[in-house]
């Protein structure tokens, strides 16, 4: 990874300087910077996810093979549910299908009980 005596680094694995200029730039900046770092966040979720659905797969189908080459009552079904509500969570979550596992909603909490604490705003107490 050297290339004339430089470490080249990734982008979005560290916190890089963003140049910023004045004016509307800067916001411009800083919401490319802020959707990059989303990207970034996204495409790890969506990798580990798919990760996790292989090993899944592989696994059970494994299983499957085990269990009918050998006597007694069928049990592979019970890993494959048990483990598969797991899987199900895990695509609900990187699919952003779950609203309280994202950062947006996180962030739309937080405004909302600043906005209850804050003076003339939110509820009032008597």
């Amino acid at each position: 990874m050297e290339n004339g005596g430089e470490q080249r680094k990734m982008r979005g694995l560290g916190s890089e300087p963003v140049p910023l200029h004045a004016g509307i730039a800067v916001r411009e900046a800083a919401r490319a910077a802020e959707v990059e770092q989303w990207a970034w966040r996204r495409i790890r979720s969506l990798r580990l996810f798919y990760n996790h659905l292989t090993i899944f797969v592989v696994v059970n189908f494994i299983l499957l093979l085990v269990d009918v080459s050998t006597p007694g009552a069928p049990w592979f079904y019970q890993v494959l549910l048990g483990w598969g509500m797991f899987v199900g969570l895990h695509a609900a979550h990187t699919y952003e299908l779950l609203p309280w596992t994202n950062r947006d909603w996180e962030q739309r909490k937080v405004k909302e009980l600043i906005e209850e604490r804050r003076p003339g705003g939110g509820l009032h107490r008597d």
